[in-house]
């Protein structure tokens, strides 16, 4: 086969696609940066975490001074450290998301600085 002949059977393999098809395709990718929104995120998770933090911290020192019998003190002490438990499960599964999270915005932005190469993207 020679190159012309691979060349048209390149050209003949694409698909066509239709004017409306073509229309929502454009509407899509104007639209890119609203995406943007969902990307970034409104929530800072430093923020969220201090704030869990504190009330980890201030409900085990609430807790444990209002508990007056030893039994109950014992119950109290075990929940809290539970509590205290999860909190640094949170608090690494958050450091894990901010990681993720910053590279999924660098690729957001590759994908974004590719598509306005060739299209009008809102900003």
């Amino acid at each position: 086969m020679d190159i012309r002949a691979l060349l048209e059977s390149l050209e003949t393999d694409q698909p066509k696609i239709t004017k409306e098809q073509r229309q929502a395709f454009l509407e899509s990718v104007r639209g890119f940066s609203k995406l943007g929104e969902s990307v970034y995120g409104s929530i800072n998770l430093r923020e969220l975490c201090e704030k869990v933090k504190y009330m980890v911290e201030t409900a085990n020192q609430v807790t444990l001074s209002e508990s007056d019998e030893w039994f109950d003190k014992m119950t109290v002490s075990r929940n809290m450290k539970e509590i205290a438990n999860s909190y640094k499960v949170f608090e690494k599964t958050a450091q894990e998301m901010s990681v993720l999270r910053e590279r999924l915005e660098a690729a957001y932005e590759d994908v974004g600085n590719g598509l306005s190469r060739y299209f009008d993207i809102d900003q």
